[in-house]
Order: structure tokens, then C-alpha cells, then sequence
């Protein structure tokens, strides 16, 4: 009997003992919980990045851990990318151009419709020439996103199937309705720009939603009302000694000022045709334009400031194709000068984007890879394997945005 009873007291303090293990197991379990879930809308702050890829998928990249921590189904290839004024939403033209709306919080699409019908084809035409590099066409452009989240802006061909043939029209200038999903008006382009402003150029729009900026050798200035223009910045002969003419791109970088654009511009000395490489900074509310040279133009790929605007980095080239030496460049934005060169091993093709924090640099589109690279000391510290090619830009959002 005292046998039994030692044994059953035995017994009791193992159960004791399994569940004092399990509730530490779980409290210190929800303490190292990720901050992330596989689906749904995300439980804290993190800052994320989102790629497109070719399997009909956003990824969702948190910077912290290095790895995919979500992926967004999608309904098409996503080709082309604009972030909402308010960085909550995502707005993607597909390979078959359909319009999907993300919403960043919740991971999902909360709106997909095509523009095109059984008999007609809709494309929207862009193609920014790489300011950077003469010759070359960068990336797809056009594409506005209305400050209220009503509209997006785009220059459009519509290919008409005929019994024997396919018929082009001209080029429109059109104003998507995100609610209605249909396009709300189709503009003709003013006279002078009979193939359209949208093919060698990009657009902003104004923060009330009134004003389009198009970005060409000169900034031109419409009312989006009457689709007239109001204005024209003249950067082909500007006020600035010794350079000319500028040239500028508008990007859709998340860490710009509301209602300004920072740009990378080229210009070329009249006397001796030398490069020179700048920033320059838009009001789009005042108009007012500063520019602040850097250096010389020299073959490379990209430009891309740091957050806080202190350092610019840009990839170097030298020679064609894999063999090519490739070496990362950062400038000193205050100073004007190039303070670190690393060479890195090359691609035959590639793009690189800076982190929201400014630590990290990614190359991406080189393959099914993204690189990360030490900001510092420029040197690659992982390789992540997304096992699947992308199809667009890299978007990155500080933690106080992909908080809210």
C-alpha cells in the first residue's frame, strides 16, 4: 500500500512538473512569436518590402528577418507598380492589363477588372529612356496615381480586331475610374504632341488633384479639367551656369516629402560636352525647382538616395554584358563627392533598391534572387532564393508606414 501510494505521488508531481513545462512553453512561445502570419493582415510593425514575380504573386519580404514571410495571389503577371499617396495601397497593370488593387494591411486584392474587350485590345505605353545611360530604355513609365486615390492617369492604345486585320488608334490620354472600373475620359493629345507625351516621359500629378506634370526635356503643366496647359518649367535652358540641358525623371520613391519629387537629372556643359550628374527637388505646389550638382555623368546604373538623403548610391559599369566590372559607388550628397567604391560580381542584367532604413542594399532581377548588401561595407551578407523570377520594381516601406 505505501508502495502505491508512493508511486501515485510519483505520478503527481510528473503531471505537475508536464504542466508547469507547457505553460512555460507557451508563454515563452508567444514571446518569440514572429511578428508576422503566412495570410492575413500583419499583427505589428515591420519594415516590408513587396515584389512582383512571375507566378502571379506580390511577395512580402520582411527587411529584419531576410526572408519571404507572405505572398498575394494575384490574377495576373504584375508588370507595372504605383504606391498610393497614402502608401496603403498597392495599384498593379498585369501583363494582360488588368488593374489589381492591393491593400497593403490586409494582404489581399480588394479590386481586380480589365480594361479590355472581347474585340479590342487596350495597352498602356510608356517606356522612360534610362537617363543614366544614353541609349538605353529603363523601365516602363506614364503612369499617375490621382493624391485621392480615385484615379490613375495613363497614356493608352486601343488595337481593334477586324475580320482580317487589327487596327491601331491613335493614342489617348485616359483617366482610369478605380471605382467604376472603366476609363472616365479619353483625351486627345494637344496639338504638337500627335504620337502622344507618354512615351518618353513621366507623370506626377499634383497633390489637390488638379495638375499633371510631365516629365520631358522641359516639366509641361495641364489642367487636368480641361487637359490644357497651364505652364511650363523650362529645364531645356535653365537658370544655372555652365549646363545644359537638364533632363529629369520622376520616380515613386515612399520616402519623398508629400507633394514634392526628388529626381536624379543629367545635363551636358555646352562648351566642352561634359556629363554633369545632380539632384534635383520639385515643389509640386509652388513649382519651385532647386537644383544641387554632384559630379560627372558616368556610365552607370541607377541612382537611388538613402532615406535620410545624406547618402546616394549608384552601380558603375565598365565594358558589356556578364563580364562587364560592376562596382557600387557611394556619394556623399552634402559634399558632393564620392566617398566608398566596391566592386561586386556582375549580371548580364539587373536593379538594385536601397532599404527603408538606409543599412542595406538589394540587387534583384538578376534571376530568381534577391541579394542583400551591408550598406557600410558594401559586402553581400545573404542570399535569398525566391525560386521564382520577378517582374517588377522593389518597394520598400519604413515600419511606421507598414504600421499603420
Amino acid at each position: 500500500m505505501q508502495q502505491k501510494r508512493k508511486h501515485q505521488s510519483m505520478c503527481n508531481k510528473f503531471l505537475l512538473v508536464t504542466v508547469m513545462l507547457s505553460l512555460i512553453w507557451q508563454v515563452s512561445g508567444q514571446q518569440v512569436k514572429p511578428a508576422t502570419r503566412t495570410t492575413g493582415a500583419r499583427t505589428s510593425a515591420a519594415s516590408l518590402m513587396y515584389l512582383g514575380t512571375l507566378d502571379k504573386k506580390l511577395l512580402v519580404i520582411d527587411e529584419e528577418q531576410e526572408k519571404v514571410i507572405d505572398e498575394i495571389a494575384l490574377n495576373g503577371v504584375p508588370r507595372t507598380t504605383a504606391l498610393s499617396a497614402d502608401k496603403k495601397k498597392l495599384y498593379i497593370f498585369n501583363t494582360r492589363m488588368g488593374i489589381e488593387i492591393v491593400d497593403l494591411a490586409a494582404r489581399k486584392v480588394i479590386s481586380n477588372f480589365t480594361l479590355s474587350e472581347e474585340d479590342q485590345s487596350h495597352r498602356i505605353v510608356g517606356m522612360a529612356p534610362e537617363r543614366l545611360t544614353p541609349g538605353r530604355f529603363g523601365r516602363f513609365s506614364g503612369l499617375a496615381v490621382d493624391p485621392q486615390g480615385r484615379y490613375l492617369y495613363a497614356t493608352m492604345r486601343v488595337a481593334i480586331k477586324g475580320k482580317d486585320r487589327y487596327t491601331i488608334d491613335p493614342a489617348k490620354f485616359v483617366a482610369i475610374d478605380l471605382q467604376e472600373k472603366k476609363i472616365a475620359r479619353s483625351l486627345s493629345f494637344p496639338a504638337g504632341f500627335d504620337q502622344g507625351f507618354g512615351f518618353m516621359a513621366t507623370y506626377k500629378v499634383s497633390p489637390d488633384g488638379k495638375l499633371l506634370y510631365v516629365f520631358q526635356d522641359d516639366i509641361l503643366i495641364f489642367d487636368l479639367a480641361s487637359f490644357k496647359q497651364v505652364d511650363k518649367i523650362e529645364l531645356a535652358k535653365p537658370l544655372y551656369p555652365g549646363a545644359s540641358p537638364y533632363r529629369l525623371t520622376a520616380g515613386d520613391d515612399p520616402n519623398d516629402e508629400p507633394g514634392t519629387i526628388t529626381s536624379v537629372f543629367t545635363a551636358v556643359d555646352p562648351v566642352v560636352k561634359k556629363g554633369i550628374l545632380g539632384l534635383a527637388k520639385l515643389n509640386l505646389t509652388t513649382k519651385a525647382v532647386e537644383f544641387t550638382s554632384i559630379g560627372p555623368s558616368l556610365p552607370m546604373t541607377g541612382f537611388m538616395l538613402s532615406p535620410d538623403r545624406k547618402r546616394g548610391y549608384s552601380v558603375m559599369f565598365n565594358g558589356v554584358g556578364g563580364n562587364r566590372r560592376t562596382e557600387w559607388w557611394v556619394w556623399d550628397i552634402a559634399a558632393h563627392r564620392v566617398i566608398k567604391k566596391e566592386e561586386f560580381p556582375s549580371r548580364p542584367t539587373f536593379r538594385f533598391a536601397v532599404g527603408s532604413t538606409g543599412k542595406k542594399l538589394y540587387l534583384y532581377g538578376a534571376g530568381s534572387t534577391l541579394e542583400v548588401f551591408d550598406a557600410e561595407t558594401l559586402q553581400s551578407r545573404k542570399l535569398i532564393y525566391l525560386n521564382r523570377d520577378s517582374t517588377t520594381n522593389l518597394i520598400s516601406l519604413p515600419a511606421s508606414t507598414a504600421a499603420e
